[in-house]
């Protein structure tokens, strides 16, 4: 064909994968090719209802079809973006794969085709929700970066992947203060779910990361075909059963013998353990009931719903600026912060096993679930409070030192493992291959000496700069077209 279509630019494949953010489309016209105007459209696969947008510059209203002048041996360069559609499957997403194309054809021939471009409008879905194969490419790339043998390439063995050398090595006890505790807490892990996410798409690349909508019931997630089938145990833990352990002796899921997760390994201990406070099939995560071992007195540790996370506010409130450690007896972290209690450490305390300790939690591969969902709230509040200016103190409130002790937790600090350096609260060297080593991405942003900034995740999707897109979205979390900024 004349006409050839280049998402990102680029004629590789992993170029078809597009979110809700709008990237660049080349349009490139051979030397022999018509001159003339050309018309742009998207077209769904059968049973697909996904489509795109276009937009004549990233800060352009979309439309649904575009109209460009090119001449022979010329070049524009338009934007395409995944079309929200609320009220569709996934709000309008892809399903399991490439459903939507890009078709270009001549005004003075509108009959004919000539270029196209397949796209899967690539986001994070609801894992309750997600179909057969996109179910199954997950657990296939989830078990492959475990070192389990899921086809015929050489693996290092169950439990001796990436996975494990790198990314449960994250989230050790040497590094928790780096991690949790304040508002650094929000952008670090977003930083962590997309560092995994593009190892995940580097096996697969139709895969995302899918979220655990812990405050609804989730019946197709806690399944022998998914992320296991568990017992039930008390919700208080001062009852027979419902003691806290961290797996030494709470029982494992149960996989299907079909599933990967079967031979999931950390080291050299295989199974996850795993049992609820609450009904898996029925029910949303509760929290739990504990005891102060210091007053005796009884914690009603409940897990917060959406509604009420989101009304933690829309910023850090000016009566309450102090920072604090969970677990402390100073005042929590300010404003939408407040989350890493509830609803995230509720909702890991929804549990016995690995998950609900903080150095052990990622063995349990349902932590990126629940995380995936925490972020998704984070981006959620962003859009509805336009929180995602980081040089905004109601975006994140420590801009400069003097705003708080801790040097990593200023929003231009290079953050651990990545940085190159050693961990700031114990001298921890970074795990596996991740000194400045994030994953990087052909097509979307990278950081200066591969070592991202916590400002690089409070813009994700590049409002206030393109480069900072890090090319992913959520199924129930638009883009803002209106707020977009040329840069």
């Amino acid at each position: 064909m004349s006409v050839s279509l280049r998402p990102y630019g680029s004629n590789s494949p992993d170029s078809g994968y597009i979110a809700w953010t709008p990237v660049p489309l080349d349009v490139v016209n051979s030397t022999d090719g018509t001159t003339g105007t050309l018309r742009l459209s998207s077209h769904s696969a059968a049973g697909s209802v996904a489509k795109v947008v276009f937009l004549q510059g990233r800060d352009q209203p979309p439309q649904s079809q575009i109209d460009i002048d090119l001449p022979a041996g010329q070049q524009r360069t338009i934007f395409i973006a995944g079309a929200f559609q609320p009220g569709q499957r996934h709000n309008g997403a892809s399903v399991d794969g490439k459903d939507v194309t890009v078709e270009a054809r001549w005004v003075s021939d509108p009959g004919n085709v000539v270029a196209s471009v397949d796209i899967m409008i690539r986001v994070r879905r609801n894992a309750n929700e997600l179909s057969d194969k996109a179910r199954g490419d997950f657990l296939f790339a989830l078990a492959k970066l475990n070192g389990i043998q899921v086809d015929a390439d050489p693996t290092p063995g169950p439990g001796r992947g990436i996975y494990v050398s790198d990314f449960v090595a994250m989230h050790v006890e040497g590094a928790i203060a780096s991690e949790h505790g304040d508002s650094h807490f929000l952008p670090w892990h977003r930083l962590y779910l997309v560092d995994l996410e593009r190892q995940l798409q580097a096996v697969r690349p139709t895969v995302t990361l899918p979220y655990w909508q812990f405050d609804n019931p989730a019946p197709n997630v806690f399944t022998e075909d998914f992320m296991g089938a568990i017992d039930r145990i008390p919700r208080d833990s001062r009852e027979p059963g419902g003691e806290l352990d961290s797996g030494a002796t709470t029982p494992p899921a149960r996989f299907a013998l079909n599933n990967f997760l079967r031979l999931w390994q950390i080291g050299d201990v295989q199974g996850i353990p795993r049992t609820a406070r609450f009904n898996p099939q029925t029910d949303a995560a509760n929290g739990v009931i504990l005891v102060d071992p210091n007053s005796g007195r009884v914690i009603n540790f409940t897990l917060a719903d959406e509604d009420a996370t989101l009304k933690l506010g829309g910023g850090v409130p000016p009566e309450n600026p102090e920072k604090a450690t969970l677990g402390s007896s100073a005042q929590p972290p300010p404003g939408f912060a407040r989350m890493e209690g509830s609803p995230h450490g509720a909702a890991h305390m929804s549990f016995n096993g690995r998950l609900n300790n903080v150095p052990t939690a990622p063995e349990d591969p349902l932590f990126f679930l629940l995380h995936c969902n925490v972020d998704r709230l984070w981006a959620r509040w962003q859009s509805v409070f336009k929180r995602d200016d980081w040089n905004d103190k109601r975006s994140y409130p420590y801009q400069k030192a003097g705003d708080t002790a801790a040097a990593w937790e200023i929003i231009d600090a290079s953050q651990w493992p990545w940085d190159g350096g050693t961990s700031h609260d114990g001298d921890l060297r970074p795990p596996g291959t991740r000194k400045a080593n994030f994953t990087k991405s052909s097509l979307v942003a990278n950081f200066p000496s591969n070592s991202p900034q916590l400002l690089h995740a409070i813009d994700p999707y590049g409002y206030h700069d393109s480069k900072h897109d890090l090319g992913f979205g959520y199924d129930d979390v638009p883009y803002d077209h209106a707020q977009a900024v040329t840069s």
